[in-house]
């Protein structure tokens, strides 16, 4: 990163809450720019409110649009609002571009909604509102600035921030080298035909083989170029089927057990066709692939649809960002009636009970099951991922977990781009089905803490680098489309190399401590209603108010990471006297101590707490372990 050139011609800011003070330049700070981003425009003495402080506190700093990112920096001796979760590519005052849903004009007593690609004229803008698609909210007060500096930054966020072409994503401007240091040489990508053979393999699942009939996209733009289907089926057959499928979507195999039992994918069929023979044909090949030629059973995964999980999202919005103190009592009383009102657990409740029900079939019945919803690449993601993590321990690892989500997301073309709202346009419909499976996760790992080599922390992250335009991984609607891209540009990366944006001292926190490899093979999952929560971290760490001040969950990850340390220096320092000598001569200690000072100084939201200072503490690194050390080790797999 470097700084941009173009963002050194102002010479003052405003440097208190209502005081002007002249500042050199060097003594403030400034946007960092990346590498290939350009300034669009930059606005000096612009007040970020508080959330929740009915605009009597706030920061004063410059407010700058990029070509990635909208941007706020104010002094180094005054900034308060950062967090110990650094990431490499935004500050903490930072968003991208892509992640910034709806943006407000606000006046005394009014609010104005501001429609993508409007110009507005010439005039005094006092106070605008930003809502971005992770929960989190910025309010901008420009009573500092000239006339039209405020209705600058405004005609210049609603042309940036909904481009109407792909190619205008950031992405194809990032000119930072990369280099892939072999990232996904434990993951799959599910990209090739060894990727699917591996996993017939590792499944030991019978009767099935691989197909390149769709090779270079040749009879379905939206599947993969190598498709898993029963033996009896000859690629003619496939090719006559795809015709009679919406988004040519066929049946195909995601994975199976060695029983011979299978989970299947596939879309309705298109809705002028009537007759169901087709589809019936290709069911009786499923059948027959079944050792015991078992019927399939078909779960239907029409509710709810993408219209359905849109609108819930938007009224969870709502209830996570109150612009008011006012409001935020008011909704504080009756929270619980909001969020029931919201039905966003009523679905999560819902996606968890059909992959309870894949399961079920899929383990107790030794039936193969078929998911079938509209177009094959919506629900159909989030309820055939469920089911592995339910039945399959591998899935839960983080290697695991990483290919679960390029085979059932990624390579059967989740519509990415458009469900995730990177591209404006009429013809598609946003709305956060990954959000939903993620929360799904989230309620799993909530009920079995010990089975998950992951954690909150990791899905959290997952989430917000999903806007992220810098990386291909969730910018495209299928493989075709991210193929046809790549040939021409080799500087895409992978949103796993997770060093890409964070230092290995908070990689390390995407691990979970207490991790146990040999916990249960199949997870009796609760998926009523009353066995959920509400996803705090994800949803609440925007709101100081909510945070519990050197209390929560991040107190017992913590403590487990000391423990887990501890266990690991015992271990090592059993293997020779000296070093035990050294132990006892204060180096666990001082250890200890580093662990204590830190759980004194984070919150509820920790590693999120954006509303806090900087966290500083000496040999931190050490203190929190390496990443290597977590994947491998945790205090539920030592073995004497």
């Amino acid at each position: 990163m470097n700084d941009s050139k173009e963002n050194s011609g102002f010479k003052s800011y405003i440097a208190g809450e209502s005081e002007l003070e002249s500042i050199n330049l060097e003594d403030a700070q400034k946007t960092k720019f990346l590498e290939g981003e350009t300034l669009v425009d930059e606005e000096p003495n612009v007040l970020l409110y508080f959330p929740l402080t009915d605009r009597n506190k706030y920061l004063t700093g410059t407010l700058t649009v990029t070509t990635f990112k909208l941007s706020f920096v104010t002094f180094k001796e005054s900034s308060t609002s950062s967090s110990y979760l650094e990431n490499l590519l935004l500050g903490p005052n930072e968003v991208c571009l892509s992640c910034i849903d709806r943006i407000y004009q606000l006046g005394d007593r009014t609010k104005k909604k501001l429609m993508p690609g409007q110009s507005l004229p010439a005039g005094k803008i006092k106070d605008i509102l930003i809502v971005c698609k992770n929960m989190r909210s910025f309010e901008f007060g420009f009573r500092n600035c000239g006339k039209n500096g405020g209705r600058k930054i405004l005609n210049a966020l609603l042309h940036h921030v909904y481009p109407k072409r792909h190619s205008l994503l950031f992405c194809y401007d990032y000119r930072q080298p990369y280099v892939n240091e072999s990232i996904h040489k434990e993951a799959k990508l599910f990209r090739k035909s060894s990727d699917w053979e591996k996993e017939l393999k590792r499944t030991k699942c019978q009767n099935w083989r691989l197909s390149m009939a769709n090779c270079n996209f040749q009879i379905s733009p939206l599947l993969i170029e190598t498709m898993v289907i029963p033996q009896s089926v000859s690629d003619t057959i496939i090719k006559e089927a795809v015709e009679k499928f919406r988004n040519r979507f066929c049946p195909i195999w995601v994975w199976g057990t060695q029983n011979g039992a299978a989970l299947i994918r596939m879309a309705d069929l298109l809705p002028t066709i009537s007759d169901r023979t087709e589809e019936n044909k290709f069911l009786e090949h499923i059948r027959k692939s079944h050792p015991d030629k078992k019927q399939p059973r078909i779960i239907d995964l029409s509710w709810p649809t993408p219209k359905d999980i849109r609108i819930s999202y938007q009224k969870l919005r709502d209830l996570c960002i109150p612009e008011t103190t006012r409001s935020f009592k008011q909704q504080d009383f009756k929270f619980y009636g909001l969020l029931d009102g919201t039905k966003w657990l009523n679905y999560v409740s819902a996606c968890l009970s059909k992959a309870v029900e894949a399961a079920e079939y899929l383990n107790v019945h030794n039936s193969t099951v078929v998911l079938q919803e509209g177009t094959g690449q919506d629900l159909n993601c989030v309820v055939s991922s469920l089911t592995q993590l339910i039945l399959d321990p591998y899935s839960r690892t983080k290697f695991g977990f990483q290919s679960l989500i390029q085979k059932e997301w990624l390579a059967l073309g989740h519509p990415f781009a458009n469900r995730l709202g990177h591209v404006l346009s009429k013809e598609i419909e946003q709305s956060p089905i990954f959000l939903l499976f993620l929360d799904c996760v989230w309620q799993i790992i909530q009920q079995f803490p010990q089975a998950f080599q992951i954690n909150e922390t990791y899905l959290t992250t997952l989430w917000d680098s999903a806007h992220l335009t810098v990386f291909e991984t969730f910018l495209f609607n299928c493989e075709r489309d991210r193929f046809l891209v790549e040939s021409h540009s080799p500087n895409f990366r992978s949103l796993w190399d997770w060093k890409e944006q964070f230092a290995e001292k908070d990689i390390v926190l995407f691990c979970n401590p207490l991790y146990n490899d040999g916990y249960l093979d199949v997870l009796p999952v609760q998926s009523g209603l009353s066995c959920l929560d509400i996803w705090t971290q994800c949803y609440f760490r925007w709101l100081p108010d909510l945070e519990i001040p050197k209390g929560g969950k991040p107190q017992i990850d913590l403590f487990s990471r000391y423990l887990v340390s501890e266990i690991l220096q015992i271990r090592e320092d059993s293997q020779t006297r000296e070093n035990s000598i050294q132990r006892v001569n204060g180096q666990s200690k001082n250890n200890k101590e580093n662990y204590v000072e830190l759980m004194r100084k984070v919150n509820g939201f920790f590693p999120f707490g954006g509303n806090l200072g900087v966290i500083t503490i000496e040999g931190v690194e050490s203190v929190l372990l390496t990443g290597d050390n977590l994947d491998s080790q945790s205090i539920l797999n030592f073995n004497d």
